[in-house]
């Protein structure tokens, strides 16, 4: 199969659709992300057929909060993605996360490879997918995050341009206003 035979399952009315969602409802990070909304079931673009469940919300208040010092680091648009296992009920893990959408039966996941998430990024970000950051599966031993779950971000600045940040995201870069907050410069 090369790149010329590979389409997404998602229209690109259904992507632009979504995105607008994510856009006018920004996700601070301080609660479960389960409206369904949110949530694209559909089937993997490099493996035709095969499940996989795409998150896609735009995070906000990362450096406003005083969690990253750099500010370039504020937004972004992310998508997270998986293969789900319907028939795989989830093992509880005690400290992990909970992932799934809602209040039904949570099922293990699979981790997506390089090239689907490539894919996804392509069709969701269009010509800005060079700039999305990659954040590879945690491991199970992870205390913080879900295991098999690979993550896109596509950072904004103010003027919601994308861009690539400059940095990492605990070096010090205040906004040029002067109003990072306090957090950060200590």
């Amino acid at each position: 199969m090369t790149a010329a035979d590979l389409v997404c399952p998602l229209s690109r009315q259904q992507i632009r659709a979504w995105k607008r969602f994510a856009f006018k409802r920004p996700w601070p990070g301080n609660r479960l992300l389960d409206d369904p909304r949110h949530v694209a079931d559909t089937t993997a673009i490099t493996e035709p057929g095969r499940p996989v469940r795409l998150m896609l919300s735009f995070d906000v208040g990362y450096h406003g909060s005083g969690w990253f010092r750099n500010s370039e680091w504020e937004q972004n648009l992310h998508i997270s993605l998986s293969h789900p296992l319907p028939d795989r009920p989830a093992i509880w893990t005690p400290g992990k996360p909970e992932l799934g959408v809602g209040p039904g039966p949570k099922m293990q996941l699979e981790t997506v490879g390089d090239a689907e998430a490539r894919a996804w990024g392509r069709a969701v970000f269009g010509e800005d997918a060079p700039k999305a950051w990659f954040e590879p599966a945690a491991s199970p031993f992870d205390p913080r995050r879900a295991p098999n779950v690979v993550h896109l971000r596509l950072f904004y600045d103010r003027d919601m341009h994308p861009f690539i940040p400059d940095g990492e995201p605990y070096d010090l870069k205040p906004w040029s206003d002067g109003t990072s907050p306090e957090k950060v410069f200590r």
